[in-house]
């Protein structure tokens, strides 16, 4: 059997360039990283971030000097990059044991050191310089004042104190040839001092643009946090409306009882007052006038009876939602429950405005079978449909040129066989919606209607009512200025 030579993988030769990329990116980000612990904040990541790129950087130029120096006759060279190369390595050996503070002290003043005496040996040679820039990199890694004023003190002492060794120092390591280093040191430190300040700037713009953004998400916060609170205050009010409305309705129920059994108590009191008659010996007109009086009677006690019934019904569906849900599904009339709840809204608006009139038009499905609903939940979700169409009527209407325009809601029922689901429509041709707000309407807080008029809970709540209580749908068209309608698909199986 024969080894086959190993190979290496097809993405490497479809492209080499990012494995080695991504490599790199992977050392480097340990490398910076070397002694940083959980619990640090930002600026002390930072910090340790820019020591040990500043240290690795270092270590890596002046390795690469030895190497390029190491049999080259300028034996003074050599040594003095062999030794910024052991002087940069303490820095990372105290990162490491997390002493940042002594790191960070360490690799300033050995520059200041190593700058100083390099400058003094060698004469003239421009690494003096380097001493200015080094006054200012205190600033990236301390925060204290005093830390920062006193390495600054330090590094421009030690730079007149350079300037004048240099007329006073005999000894001299001065090396022919040196202007070209002069200018190229002088160059090297004018662009460490455009880098050291660009990083300054560059830090300050983040910190800015950072400060903006928190600035405006924590003024949407309030903005936010004041319209729920306005909203819950809203709805604290409506919830003592709700517990007063079943009050009201409790307390209106009982006398309703008493009409509407009364009604029916006079109705059969006229029948047998009919029946007691017909064996009375009475002429043929005393007769008629008899009969058209019991007939009179018995059809205002009919009336009586009919809107005693229909006024229970609206007490009915009063307290039906007030009543908090049950969350059980049960065998729901859907037709009954849209056109009870039709009634309920459109009186209600009525109670409050009664010069306002609308058509309401119904189109139910006929031989709808009952559908399993909560239908607690889903006549809150249908009154407050109809509530906002009938508004949109009534706004409309305020607008409109009197005799021009006609008020209508059209609410109706079908059912699809085909995906086996129960629509309800509910069309206005109110005010609309417009198009830049329809995306909104579902969203919590959202509302069209002027503040004090809406909460913009209510097709938020509705949406949920019907897409996670019920496992539907609930869908919107509509066109400004024409017409609205909200399209509600409920999934109904056979009971």
């Amino acid at each position: 059997m024969s080894l086959q030579p190993l190979s290496a993988p097809k993405s490497f030769y479809r492209n080499p360039w990012s494995l080695l990329g991504a490599w790199v990116r992977k050392w480097w980000w340990r490398a910076i990283n070397l002694g940083a612990r959980p619990g640090l904040t930002v600026w002390q990541l930072k910090r340790i971030h820019l020591l040990n790129g500043i240290c690795w950087i270092t270590v890596g130029i002046y390795a690469g000097y030895v190497l390029a120096y190491i049999n080259s006759p300028d034996w003074l060279t050599l040594r003095i990059c062999l030794a910024g190369l052991v002087l940069h390595l303490p820095p990372l050996l105290l990162n490491y044991y997390h002493r940042y503070d002594a790191s960070a002290y360490y690799n300033i003043l050995s520059v200041t050191l190593i700058c100083g005496l390099t400058a003094i040996v060698r004469r003239y040679n421009g690494v003096e310089f380097f001493l200015i820039t080094n006054s200012i990199v205190g600033m990236l890694f301390f925060r204290a004042l005093w830390k920062v004023a006193f390495l600054f003190v330090v590094n421009v002492v030690a730079y007149f104190a350079v300037r004048y060794a240099m007329t006073v120092v005999t000894f001299s390591l001065y090396v022919p040839g040196s202007v070209y280093f002069y200018n190229v040191n002088v160059a090297l430190c004018f662009l460490t001092l455009f880098l050291v300040v660009f990083y300054f700037r560059s830090e300050n713009l983040q910190q800015e643009a950072l400060l903006t953004r928190q600035n405006a998400s924590l003024t949407d916060s309030l903005q936010h946090l004041r319209t729920t609170q306005a909203q819950l205050v809203q709805q604290e009010k409506l919830a003592s409306l709700g517990a007063l409305t079943a009050g009201i309705a409790h307390e209106i129920q009982n006398p309703l009882n008493f009409v509407n059994n009364f009604s029916e108590v006079g109705l059969e009191m006229v029948q047998e007052l009919r029946e007691a008659l017909a064996t009375e010996k009475l002429s043929a007109e005393a007769q008629q006038n008899v009969a058209l009086l019991l007939d009179d009677l018995a059809q205002s006690q009919q009336k009586v009876h009919q809107h005693a019934e229909r006024a229970g019904s609206i007490v009915r569906a009063m307290l039906l939602h007030s009543r908090a849900s049950t969350g059980q599904r049960q065998a729901t009339n859907l037709n009954a429950l849209c056109n009870e709840y039709l009634r309920l809204a459109y009186h209600g608006l009525r109670a409050k405005d009664p010069t306002f009139n609308a058509t309401l038009t119904t189109d139910f499905a006929l031989h709808l079978e009952p559908v399993a609903v909560v239908a607690e939940d889903l006549g809150r979700v249908l009154l407050n449909l109809f509530t906002n169409a009938l508004y949109a009527l009534q706004q409309k209407a305020r607008l409109a040129t009197p005799g021009t325009y006609r008020p209508t809601i059209t609410v109706s029922t079908r059912w699809l066989k085909n995906s086996n689901e129960v629509l309800i429509q509910v069309r206005d041709n109110g005010t609309g919606i417009p198009a830049a707000v329809l995306g909104q309407i579902f969203h919590p807080f959202f509302t069209t209607k002027p503040p004090g008029e809406g909460t913009g809970l209510g097709l938020s709540l509705s949406y949920d009512i019907i897409t996670k209580g019920h496992g539907g749908t609930l869908s919107v068209r509509s066109e400004e200025g024409e017409y609205s309608e909200f399209t509600i698909r409920l999934p109904a199986p056979r009971i």
